[in-house]
């Protein structure tokens, strides 16, 4: 999530306020939709987050076609934890590009420019979270992951570090426990999310 010195200081308030409580990695996925005040999934319905920070949102529903084409990439994807992961980077990829041609208008840009905000379909990293966290959900509510579950999203980032502050959806692994970071922040609609170890992505600025 990018922001300008002006909108740093306007967002601090904001920020503090986006603080993951204590012990948060412990807590339920879908609490952290309510911590928000977002609306997580309900069955395959979805409340897509988009204009930064979720001041835009649209109903879309994952089911039928869509929903049938992710179950056969993680059926074939079943035979290990990192065939999964590979199985889930072309399950978001789909999912990025049926939410951007959902939302129509101008497809998101990546990174979130502070040009952007407000502006219809465009997304910063608090609206892919939301959005990437939903659609696992539903994926783990539909029984399609085998060897992952999915987490309380975490950030990294708080400004007084050096780093702008950043959000992302996470995977565990239930073998090891180890985290994943499934964050498409960074890519256009329709390109494979970054699916890294959660420590690495802690690490990135």
């Amino acid at each position: 999530m990018r922001a300008t010195p002006l909108l740093i200081l306007k967002a601090l308030p904001f920020l503090l306020l986006m603080a993951p409580p204590a012990g948060a990695a412990s807590l339920p996925a879908q609490s952290w939709f309510n911590q928000q005040g977002y609306v997580g999934p309900t069955g395959s319905r979805i409340i897509a987050c988009h204009g930064y920070g979720c001041v835009r949102r649209m109903a879309i529903s994952v089911d039928g076609a869509w929903l049938s084409r992710a179950r056969e990439i993680l059926r074939a994807g079943q035979g290990s934890p990192d065939a999964e992961r590979r199985a889930l980077g072309e399950v978001i990829r789909s999912y990025t590009a049926y939410l951007a041609t959902s939302l129509g208008g101008r497809p998101d840009t990546p990174g979130s420019p502070p040009q952007m905000s407000g502006v219809y379909g465009q997304m910063d990293c608090l609206d892919e979270t939301a959005n990437t966290t939903s659609v696992l959900l539903v994926l783990q509510e539909q029984g399609l992951l085998a060897h992952h579950a999915v987490q309380y999203p975490e950030s990294r980032g708080f400004f007084l570090d050096g780093r702008y502050p950043h959000f992302t959806a996470v995977i565990t692994e239930r073998r090891t426990g180890t985290a994943w970071a499934v964050d498409p922040w960074k890519k256009a609609p329709g390109q494979r999310p970054d699916i890294l170890p959660l420590t690495r992505w802690r690490q990135d600025s």
